[in-house]
């Protein structure tokens, strides 16, 4: 993979001759990069890190200088270029009613200001449910993928090289499973030879399927919401505090505000869903990486060994670049909660 340092304005600098690089994708939230060099392929100049084979571009954020035995050597980290928009607030109060991937994006165009460069799609790659929701004071791009997650879509800054601009853009991974004939299908299994290591957490110890959404007012006179995702079974039940969504009766109706109290709740019930999690090295048989399956595509995932047969979108892809050789780890499923979420959540 080649890396190709930009300044501050995007404008060239140099080819980076690297040693180690990880290039960690995330379909969910805001992937990031690492990448060490030797003393001398570094400059104070570098800002951003491109490449024509990746659609990400990493922001150097961090500079660390180690000098060894060996020589002196310069790690550069830092996230990817959706974390711009993290440079920016919601606010005043964003109110949104309909389609919620060209919601998001009339959201970024009204908020953006003056992030260089910066375009925003006319409209989403795919169409999604509708839904009325507001939002005060969030960053941008928290946001953008809080409410394209209840989509299962995603958001991303393509920067476009030729054209020296950047384009916001909302977008859904393809579905490879052997259920649809659009696409061609994509298998992860022991038959087709394409798992190295497989890791697999499968954790209920948060799951709640009822929200109790309770927004402005006091006593019985509180505006109250209510998200029911058990399907007629056993209630598991989370009371959400959601005074911040305030009802602004110039600009919406009360069935509007309970909608808004709503889409909160399906928000919040994901942090407390159960957690499906799969992990493998991705060894190229029958199916290559970029070619056959890409960063948030839903593939089919079989492994015999602990009786698993499911379908599952790719959340995480881990590059790793060294001494001649590319790895490749894949997460498939829902993102693993940390002991440090876990312990937010209860």
């Amino acid at each position: 993979m080649q890396l190709l340092a930009l300044d501050e304005n995007f404008q060239n600098l140099k080819y980076i001759k690297y040693i180690n690089l990880q290039w960690n994708r995330e379909y969910y939230s805001i992937g990031n990069f690492s990448v060490q060099i030797t003393e001398d392929n570094y400059s104070p100049e570098m800002k951003y890190i491109y490449s024509q084979e990746r659609v990400e571009v990493g922001v150097i954020q961090k500079v660390e200088i180690k000098d060894t035995v060996k020589g002196a050597f310069i790690q550069l980290e830092g996230m990817f270029l959706e974390s711009i928009l993290n440079d920016k607030t919601v606010f005043p109060t964003y109110f949104a009613s309909g389609d919620i991937g060209q919601s998001v994006l009339n959201m970024v165009a009204k908020y953006k200001e003056d992030i260089p460069l910066l375009k925003v799609s006319d409209t989403p790659t795919v169409k999604s449910n509708n839904a009325t929701w507001q939002e005060t004071g969030g960053s941008l791009a928290k946001v953008a993928y809080s409410k394209l997650a209840t989509q299962e879509m995603s958001c991303r800054c393509r920067y476009d090289y030729e054209n020296d601009n950047i384009y916001f853009e909302v977008w859904k991974g393809k579905d490879k499973t052997q259920n649809q004939e659009e696409n061609s299908f994509v298998v992860f299994s022991s038959g087709f030879k394409n798992l190295k290591d497989i890791r697999a957490s499968f954790d209920c110890s948060n799951f709640k399927n009822y929200a109790i959404v309770a927004g402005e007012g006091e006593g019985d006179e509180r505006l109250v919401a209510y998200v029911d995702l058990s399907k007629g079974g056993y209630k598991k039940k989370i009371f959400i505090d959601a005074k911040d969504i305030r009802y602004d009766r110039e600009k919406q109706t009360q069935d509007e505000y309970i909608k808004a109290l709503e889409q909160r709740g399906l928000e919040k019930l994901l942090d407390y869903k159960i957690i499906n999690n799969i992990e493998i090295d991705v060894s190229e048989g029958t199916f290559k990486y970029l070619r056959d399956f890409d960063l948030g595509d839903v593939a089919d995932v079989i492994i015999d060994s602990i009786g698993v047969s499911m379908t599952a979108r790719i959340v995480t892809v881990r590059e790793v670049f060294k001494n001649n050789n590319h790895t490749i780890t894949i997460e498939l499923g829902d993102k693993k909660l940390t002991s440090m979420q876990k312990a937010r959540l209860k």
